[in-house]
């Protein structure tokens, strides 16, 4: 198993942050490679911007925690496992989200990590505004 483990600074209040984390269906207004997202129940389905998508699963939406947990459940990225947690914290002034992702096989990471890295940039900004 791998692990991909991110944190983002964020110039905002706890509170507004975990509004944007918690709409889980509202993830393609966060992150840019995504054209579309829509839920029904607690299964997400994303397109992305170069025709692929995504089926996730959300696991729990938990306020007390500030934690949301997912699964991709479907993908063209050809895992044999995915869980993933995205946690919003208090920062000094701000707010730090921390991502941590687990993946099967391991090899995953060489294509997972790069769009980690381009949706981290792209929350950053969608998370302060």
């Amino acid at each position: 198993m791998a692990t991909i483990h991110r944190t983002i600074d964020v110039e905002a209040a706890p509170g507004a942050v975990w509004e944007k984390v918690s709409n889980t269906e509202g993830i393609s207004d966060l992150i840019g490679f995504l054209a579309s997202s829509e839920q029904t129940g607690n299964v997400r389905r994303c397109a992305l911007d170069n025709g692929g998508s995504l089926t996730e699963r959300i696991v729990s939406v938990d306020p007390t925690m500030k934690r949301v947990l997912y699964s991709i459940t479907d993908s063209p990225l050809n895992m044999e496992f995915h869980a993933a947690s995205m946690q919003v914290e208090e920062n000094g002034g701000g707010s730090r989200l921390v991502w941590t992702i687990d993946l099967l096989p391991a090899e995953a990471v060489d294509h997972l990590a790069p769009m980690i890295d381009a949706a981290c940039t792209d929350m950053k900004t969608s998370l302060a505004s």
